[in-house]
């Protein structure tokens, strides 16, 4: 259903960085957010007049800015980082307050099965929280259709994290993306497999990854299974993480693939109404990505960069399908059961 621009007036399908903005002011925000712009009257005369934003580049970013702060600012968009962060250390029985600083000797422990379980669990609802505030259509789909986009997009956010190192990005609030970006380029650097994150606040290394299965439903064959998990992390995540650094997405890049996951279906049978609004999703990402590219590289090279962005994702899902393989021989092992969130998502 089309709604009215929040920024120029003019209406629009498909909404922008978690409020109804047109791609036309959101690709505008992005190419000029960081400029030194002046007001045509000189005192801001046309900032609350929707008309005159065209006119005025100044006003017209003045007021985007003005309408994300002011969506920000609601507790319904606190970041999906900080939901996970406050839920998990409750679990373990550590109050924080969300203004407090980040603190990682009191909060990153060595992971277990279980701690790994909950978090999921924890980052599953948040990812119902927090989806539509990027993609506003998601709150009249029906449940069904909720479940099949959630279990198809948590697989390869899953998957992508663990090659990136981290966990806690949410590409549905804006405020989320650039420390999720900045992880990303931090583990740029990485050459092999160090750690990855159980959940939001755990962490698996070398050397806590033997203990790992010490709390998991059956752990008489954990050895086995930490050797499966050890050796899929240098022969499939080490490689998948070459490639990350080779593609070194940008912010915008990085924020686009998140999106193109969501709406990208793989063996799995959606209706067509859903495909349909999958469709345009995937276009307007798409059209975004085009118009950021004319800006800065140019057409040409542009559409050859939106291919090894696709070509990247697509890798990922290949990916995706051997890791999923892992889990289900954990299941076999007895070390996952039919509870675990990982292995119960991944089952078609």
């Amino acid at each position: 259903m089309p709604v009215k621009c929040l920024v120029c007036g003019k209406p629009t399908s498909v909404t922008h960085m978690g409020m109804d903005a047109c791609r036309a002011c959101t690709v505008f925000y992005r190419r000029n957010r960081a400029k030194r712009l002046l007001c045509v009257k000189g005192y801001k005369g046309c900032m609350n007049d929707p008309k005159h934003t065209f006119a005025c580049r100044k006003c017209r970013l003045e007021r985007f800015k003005a309408i994300l702060k002011a969506g920000n600012d609601e507790d319904k968009t606190i970041a999906l980082s900080m939901f996970r962060r406050i839920a998990e250390l409750n679990l373990r029985g550590i109050d924080v307050d969300i203004a407090e600083p980040y603190d990682e000797k009191l909060e990153i422990i060595p992971s277990t099965y279980q701690l790994m379980n909950e978090g999921k669990k924890i980052q599953i609802a948040g990812l119902f929280k927090y989806i539509p505030t990027m993609f506003p259509e998601f709150r009249v789909l029906p449940n069904a259709d909720k479940w099949l986009l959630i279990r198809n997009y948590y697989r390869s956010f899953h998957y992508y994290l663990l090659c990136c190192i981290f966990s806690g990005c949410s590409f549905a609030i804006t405020t989320v993306v650039s420390t999720a970006w900045t992880l990303l380029c931090e583990c740029s650097a990485k050459e092999s497999f160090d750690f990855f994150f159980g959940s939001y606040t755990t962490v698996v290394s070398k050397e806590s990854i033997w203990n790992f299965f010490v709390d998991c439903p059956d752990p008489t064959n954990a050895d086995a299974a930490t050797k499966t998990m050890f050796g899929t992390f240098h022969n499939i995540v080490d490689p998948m993480r070459n490639q990350i650094r080779q593609v070194d997405p940008s912010e915008d890049e990085f924020m686009a693939l998140m999106g193109l996951a969501f709406w990208s279906f793989e063996n799995i049978d959606p209706s067509e109404e859903l495909l349909a609004l999958a469709e345009r999703y995937r276009a307007s990402i798409i059209s975004e990505l085009s118009s950021l590219y004319r800006s800065s590289m140019g057409k040409q090279r542009g559409t050859s960069r939106i291919g090894v962005l696709l070509c990247s994702l697509q890798e990922f899902k290949r990916a995706e399908m051997i890791l999923q393989a892992d889990y289900d021989v954990f299941h076999m092992l007895g070390t996952f059961d039919d509870d675990t969130v990982t292995y119960r998502l991944g089952i078609r």
